[in-house]
């Protein structure tokens, strides 16, 4: 219904911010049933920054909340989603996840980077207004 639309005060009432901060959550707590090996905790650090990286570059870059600043921290935020879905693969193959845990995840963040896709291509587009 036209005129119901909320109106985005800030980067929290984004969509595609939500999702991504909750997933980021949900990787925080898988990362702590990890092993404690060297190696994983290797992975972990580099798994949880990229988790975070993407909800924190929603943030970032709604701030500059113009145009081309906002488009490049979406897409740095977009190509995190891919970063953090390598490191969930690698988790899941060496077996510090279990699948069901692992498919999970990795689905929520196709589903963020679906909406990062869109998000920017609409940015690309020249404004009727």
């Amino acid at each position: 219904m036209e005129g119901e639309r909320k109106r985005i005060k800030s980067y929290r009432d984004l969509v595609v911010w939500q999702k991504a901060h909750e997933h980021a959550k949900k990787v925080i707590g898988l990362s702590g049933q990890m092993p404690q090996s060297e190696e994983a905790r290797i992975i972990k650090r580099q798994l949880l920054r990229s988790a975070t990286s993407i909800p924190a570059n929603i943030a970032e870059g709604y701030g500059g909340n113009h145009g081309r600043v906002f488009q490049n921290a979406l897409t740095i935020a977009r190509r995190e989603t891919l970063e953090t879905d390598y490191w969930l693969l690698l988790c899941y193959e060496l077996e510090y996840i279990d699948r069901r845990i692992y498919e999970e995840v990795e689905q929520g963040y196709q589903e963020v980077r679906a909406m990062l896709s869109s998000f920017i291509s609409k940015l690309e587009k020249p404004s009727d207004s």
